[in-house]
């Protein structure tokens, strides 16, 4: 139930920005300094934000702006990591898929 979000990514040094085919937050975005932050807001950015934090324990921030997601992580990306954080964002809005891919 629910629907795979289109992701695209592009990679600029500790932040990977990823272009979505739908709006995640409104016009202001939401900043989350860490995991804790982000599974406090209560927000669909912040759930989205929480589980990337979840994958990935060396990010430094997600900001979330309308249908983008930034991301900083120490150390940057490799394209395999960035693969994978758009996985977790193209299934954020499906809660319940038995072939998840």
């Amino acid at each position: 139930m629910g629907q795979l979000i289109e992701v695209d990514h592009l990679l600029l040094g500790e932040a990977a920005v990823f272009d979505t085919d739908r709006s995640f937050s409104g016009q202001e975005g939401e900043s989350y300094p860490d995991a804790a932050s982000a599974a406090a807001s209560g927000t669909y950015p912040g759930q989205v934000a929480a589980a990337l934090f979840e994958a990935f324990p060396s990010l430094m921030s997600v900001y979330v702006f309308s249908n983008v997601v930034s991301a900083r992580r120490a150390g940057g990306w490799t394209e395999g990591q960035a693969d994978e954080a758009a996985r977790i964002i193209r299934h954020s809005l499906v809660h319940y898929d038995q072939n998840r891919t």
